[in-house]
């Protein structure tokens, strides 16, 4: 268990730690924009930075609406919705390295992922059927 004074710290270091991350995103750009890199790569790469940005914007929300004494529950809907659509492309891009024989049954954790679809169909499925009145 992590002792007041190391939560203090990890809490200090925070921001120097978000400045060192910024900062080595800048200098990721320039190589990215001078250098030659696969389409696949930069797709992750896009993913991966899109989902840290929905991240800190959600908390930077959070964290507005309590300083205004206002309900950040209201954010939950949005939230829902965001990680919907980053499920949804993370989907299609599973469905195409499935095409592509970029995964197999010998991929880890793939079976793990096919029980969570299987679940999750489960679930929508009552949402989508049309009531036969």
């Amino acid at each position: 268990m992590e002792s007041s004074g190391e939560h203090q710290s990890s809490a200090q270091s925070i921001p120097a730690r978000l400045q060192a991350a910024t900062d080595e995103l800048l200098a990721l750009e320039q190589l990215v924009v001078s250098g030659d890199t696969s389409p696949r790569v930069l797709s992750e790469f896009r993913s991966a930075v899109d989902s840290i940005r929905q991240t800190t914007w959600a908390i930077q929300q959070w964290t507005d609406l309590q300083q205004r004494h206002q309900d950040p529950y209201s954010l939950l809907d949005k939230l829902s919705e965001e990680r919907v659509r980053r499920a949804t492309k993370i989907a299609k891009d599973l469905t195409t390295d499935l095409e592509s024989l970029e995964l197999g049954l010998e991929t880890k954790g793939l079976a793990d992922l096919f029980h969570a679809i299987e679940g999750l169909y489960q679930r929508l499925t009552p949402l989508f059927k049309k009531d036969p009145d």
